[in-house]
């Protein structure tokens, strides 16, 4: 088949083989503009000179470029160095054409040998500290109903929750980590990985997991009312999940009424809570200032929103019988045990990105940042 018959609109079965930044005198400005042209045939005809590329900042896994040529405007998304050993480039490619096609991600323009071409979408990323702001735009009930939206939607493929099987991965490939520099490595080694893998395994028996039935043996015998009970198993429901509901990953534009989740590198089915604690974790931004996780007041609109559309009769239903305040408490309660999750996620995740990536961050201080707060929630959360 010639190059020019191949579909990739939607099709990640095929691949267009070219590696952006592969040569060692490649410029990226000008790679990126080679698979654009090949791939997308509105662009076939462009003259490079009149391509203009725009470097996007703010995303810590992969490098983005902008493409504009007259009225056409793409993303191209190349991935980090490495993460193909904890992310999987062809479910996720597989996940990303479906979700566009059923409108809950940016048009899938096709992939290339290490990326991927998106549509642009005319709409900014929120800052942290807008996720939970109710006003003068109601952002964290909108956040709320859009994840209620994707939590209902019937995914194929394996419905095993994948929290622990991550993090693990994580954990493996962060004990695997070698750093030359002196001051980098001492800072590794500050964060003391065998006592981290203590925490992971205390957690995992205290979270649902294989060790408790997926947290069924967790409430065995304890004298529960049926709200609670009710409230805990919502919390532990294995859903279609994001997890990585951060600002960066939430779009709006000022002419919408809702906001536009993107980026579904890590989605995958996955307790609700963890979808949850893990996006009031992303409320802290970088810096990780815990002042910014969300309190109980904003934690109870954001669950009314999310119920709204994704269980509207469970929440006519306990309104109706004055329970929601009761039901809400109890979620309060079983959903940010697992913050503590999303720190030993996202904290493994960074030293591995500390050890490969060639994004500007600091990934090692970042880590640290994350496991002081599993300390710091473990004693508030668990108490």
């Amino acid at each position: 088949m010639a190059q020019e018959d191949v579909v990739y609109l939607n099709n990640p079965d095929v691949c267009y083989e070219y590696v952006v930044g592969g040569r060692e005198d490649a410029d990226e400005f000008d790679d990126v503009k080679i698979v654009v042209k090949a791939i997308c045939p509105e662009w076939k005809n462009a003259q490079d000179g009149d391509i203009t590329v725009k470097i996007i900042s703010g995303g810590i896994t992969n490098r983005l470029y902008r493409l504009i040529w007259q009225d056409y405007s793409v993303l191209v998304r190349l991935y980090g160095d490495n993460t193909e050993a904890f992310i999987d480039r062809a479910v996720e490619n597989r996940l990303f054409a479906l979700l566009s096609e059923q409108g809950f991600a940016p048009t899938y323009h096709g992939r290339f040998t290490n990326g991927r071409i998106e549509g642009w979408m005319e709409a900014r990323p929120l800052e942290p500290e807008e996720m939970g702001q109710t006003s003068p735009v109601d952002f964290l009930s909108m956040i709320g109903k859009e994840l209620g939206t994707m939590h209902a939607m019937d995914i194929a493929g394996d419905r095993s929750p994948v929290l622990w099987e991550k993090v693990e991965r994580f954990e493996k490939l962060a004990f695997e980590i070698k750093i030359a520099d002196p001051v980098k490595n001492a800072a590794l080694e500050k964060l003391n990985l065998p006592e981290l893998h203590k925490k992971f395994q205390w957690l995992k028996s205290v979270l649902p997991s294989e060790l408790n039935g997926n947290g069924k043996m967790l409430t065995e015998g304890d004298d529960l009312d049926e709200v609670t009970k009710q409230a805990i198993t919502f919390a532990n429901d294995v859903v279609f999940c994001h997890n990585d509901a951060l600002s960066g990953n939430i779009l709006h534009n000022d002419a919408w009424d809702r906001v536009q989740i993107i980026d579904y590198e890590y989605g995958g089915y996955n307790f609700r809570g963890f979808d949850f604690a893990n996006h009031f974790c992303e409320n802290c931004g970088f810096e990780f200032d815990l002042n910014l996780y969300p309190g109980l007041e904003q934690q109870f609109a954001f669950f009314k929103a999310y119920m709204s559309t994704t269980v509207p009769e469970l929440l006519q239903t306990l309104e109706a019988n004055k329970e929601s305040k009761a039901f809400f408490h109890a979620l309060y309660d079983a959903v940010n045990r697992y913050a503590l999750a999303s720190h030993l996620f996202w904290g493994f995740w960074a030293i591995v990105q500390a050890g490969h990536s060639k994004i500007d961050f600091d990934f090692l201080e970042y880590a640290g940042k994350r496991f002081d707060a599993f300390d710091a929630q473990k004693s508030y959360f668990f108490a």
